[in-house]
């Protein structure tokens, strides 16, 4: 199932990602309340991971491996999951555009039908709605703040940037991917950008270019800042990558 699922299983890199590093908030807080939302919501992407990997077949032994023993050149990440920017408004809109992705790609996936697999997709369905509601409420808050609008604007213009391989595949993988059917992935790219430019209007955001032609993943070797998660994930665990402590029986 893995190899002919690339996208997914890409996907998944971003959803670890996207929760690894928003998962930094928890103690550089903005205020307390939201370090308890961003808390809850960077475990919702670990999960949505998981969630995914279950979906390719994997094991929780599997899982474990696939993201803590694996080089950085079998990872393929979009650039919109490695923050260039550690600042709040950075933050913001990669969630912001990353959660608007999900939202299309959810309309496509197939998982498969196994009773338990179909309550994760639900659950997943439900936390992602509720991600879009709190991103968007901070991009109104900034956009109607003077001072702040323009950082705002810097900030989407970038991460529009980084957002041109959403969907691209893997370098080297092919079409089809299994568990997404019912559009190719440049429709699913042109929907991305017509609804995040809907977004970012109704939002009083300025809308930057948006890239509408996905292009292929490159492998995460060659980006410096999955060097030094990966170093921080191995660290944890132990020399040479092992567990500390068993998990599995």
């Amino acid at each position: 199932m893995p190899a002919a699922a690339p996208l997914i299983l890409a996907w998944c890199d971003d959803e670890f990602l996207q929760g690894h590093q928003l998962s930094a908030w928890i103690t550089d807080y903005v205020d307390v309340e939201e370090s308890l939302a961003v808390g809850s919501m960077a475990q919702d992407h670990l999960a949505h991971a998981a969630a995914l990997l279950g979906a390719c077949g994997f094991t929780a032994v599997d899982r474990d491996g696939h993201i803590y023993e694996r080089p950085a050149s079998e990872w393929y990440p979009s650039r919109l999951s490695l923050l260039p920017e550690h600042d709040w408004p950075a933050t913001v809109v990669r969630q912001l555009l990353f959660n608007r992705a999900t939202l299309v790609m959810r309309r496509y996936l197939q998982i498969p039908d196994r009773p338990r697999m179909q309550q994760l997709a639900e659950l997943v369905r439900a936390e992602q709605d509720v991600h879009s509601t709190h991103w968007e409420r901070w991009v109104r808050i900034l956009a109607s703040d003077d001072e702040l609008s323009e950082e705002l604007a810097d900030r989407l213009k970038r991460a529009a940037d980084d957002a041109a391989d959403l969907f691209g595949l893997p370098e080297g993988a092919k079409d089809p991917d299994v568990l997404l059917v019912g559009a190719s992935r440049a429709e699913m790219q042109h929907q991305w950008a017509e609804e995040v430019s809907a977004t970012l209007e109704r939002l009083g955001a300025a809308v930057p270019p948006l890239p509408v032609d996905p292009v292929p993943r490159a492998p995460g070797h060659i980006f410096e800042a999955l060097a030094g998660i990966l170093a921080e994930l191995r660290f944890s665990r132990g020399p040479e990558g092992a567990r500390p402590y068993e998990v599995y029986r």
